[in-house]
Order: structure tokens, then C-alpha cells, then sequence
């Protein structure tokens, strides 16, 4: 049985929260440190963190483990840190193709469906959920880092579908479908990765182009700690005063 004085807040993620910085196909090249999850410990030392991430999750593979998650763990809380490779190109198939099919690993619609599947799973579950949006990728890093592995020049493929601009407005898709879902099944929702967009992209991302910067997990682990503050279910997170 839990102590009485202890919440439970279960993150559900991919590589971000696992604090990856660096991610080559399915080798991790590097970490940043401090991470978003460091700077949530730290600001609510009175809370039971537990975190269930992998790289390249999906909300599709989320749906296959969380029941079995939501058993072993009996939260109180599940923030949903997902999205980001739902959003994503698929870049082998894109570089394979010589940029001919480009396409989202998830579609919109299945990302839409997963997402309320799982609201719907976390709440059967008697905990509350929080979904989130996801940070931008820097193509002006992406597109010259992948070339690189590819030996081929995968930034013109990308220019050529419209750059930073077009990959913007997708993402920005899968953004609002995120707080749609929040908004129909009255879940709490968090946009970090709005949040990160005030800020140079440059900056905000590491090597890959894909995975936040140590300066943007300083601004995801605030923004999270203040929102998470805000809630209803967060009263018993924070440390007494």
C-alpha cells in the first residue's frame, strides 16, 4: 500500500524522456543532464516520479503496454509525453525513396483515435490524464545530419516539399488534434512544445535536429512543473510549505 502523503504520477514517453540528445537509428549517441524528469524530481521532492519510455514510441505502442503499466503502477496521474514520433517522417522510407514518399509514422486520424483510447484506458484505470503537444524539429540541423548518415543530400529533398515552413504546419496539426482530444474527454493539456516555439529553433534542439536541447528540457521541465502546479490533481504533489 502507498503512503498517504505520497502521489503517484506515471510519464509515459519515448526517447525525450528518457533524456536522450542524440539518437542514431536505434542507438542512443548521447544524453543531456540535467532533463526535464531531473528538474520535475527536484521540484516536487514530496511526489512518486515513475517514467515508462522508450525511443521511438508511439501512441500505437502505448496502447499494446499501457494496461499492464497502469497495474504495475496504480497512478494517480499519467502524463502523456507522446506524439512526437506519431508526427514524425517516416525518414527511412523518405531517403529511400529519394524524397518520393514522405509520410507521418502515425496518421492524423490513428493518432487522433490512440490518444482517446488512452485517455479512456488511464481513466477505466481511476487516474488522471494529462496529454501534451511536442517540440519542432530543426530541419536547418536535420536535414545536413541525415545526409550525412545517408550519404546523400536529404536537405534538397526537403527543400524541395517545402522545408521548414511545410513541416510546421504538419506538426501543427498533430498539436491541435492533442488539445482537441483534451478539450472532448475534459483531460488536463500542457503545450510545452508551443512554448518552446518562442524560443530559436537552433537552440532548442541538439544534434539530430530532433531531440530537445539541455536549454529547451530546462523550458519543458518548467513549463510542466508550472502547469502541473495549476491542477486540480497536483495539490498533492507539491512539497508541504
Amino acid at each position: 500500500m502507498k503512503p498517504p502523503d505520497k502521489h503517484r504520477l506515471l510519464i509515459v514517453g519515448d526517447s525525450i524522456s528518457l533524456g536522450v540528445a542524440e539518437l542514431r537509428g536505434n542507438e542512443i549517441a548521447g544524453y543531456v543532464s540535467p532533463f526535464y524528469v531531473n528538474i520535475l524530481q527536484s521540484r516536487f521532492p514530496n511526489m512518486i516520479l515513475q517514467v515508462e519510455a522508450d525511443i521511438h514510441r508511439t501512441t500505437t505502442a502505448a496502447l499494446k503496454f499501457l494496461p499492464e503499466a497502469l497495474r504495475q503502477h496504480t497512478p494517480d496521474c499519467v502524463l502523456l509525453m507522446l506524439g512526437g514520433n506519431d508526427a514524425d517522417v517516416e525518414w527511412k522510407r523518405f531517403i529511400i525513396s529519394d524524397g518520393r514518399v514522405l509520410r507521418n509514422r502515425i496518421p492524423l486520424a490513428d493518432y487522433t483515435r490512440n490518444l482517446r483510447q488512452l485517455t479512456e484506458l488511464i481513466r477505466n484505470a481511476g487516474a488522471k490524464p494529462i496529454l501534451t503537444d511536442m517540440p519542432n524539429h530543426c530541419l536547418a540541423k536535420r536535414g545536413p545530419y541525415l545526409s550525412a548518415l545517408a550519404n546523400k543530400d536529404v536537405a534538397a529533398m526537403i527543400a524541395s516539399h517545402g522545408g521548414q515552413p511545410t513541416s510546421d504546419a504538419g506538426l501543427d496539426r498533430y498539436r491541435q488534434a492533442a488539445e482537441e482530444v483534451a478539450a472532448h474527454t475534459g483531460s488536463a493539456f500542457i503545450a510545452y512544445g508551443r512554448e518552446l516555439n518562442h524560443h530559436p529553433l537552433e537552440a532548442m534542439s541538439g544534434p539530430d535536429g530532433v531531440h530537445p536541447s539541455a536549454e529547451a528540457h530546462a523550458i519543458i521541465g518548467d513549463v510542466l512543473a508550472t502547469q502541473l502546479d495549476r491542477l486540480t490533481c497536483q495539490e498533492q504533489l507539491a512539497a508541504p510549505h
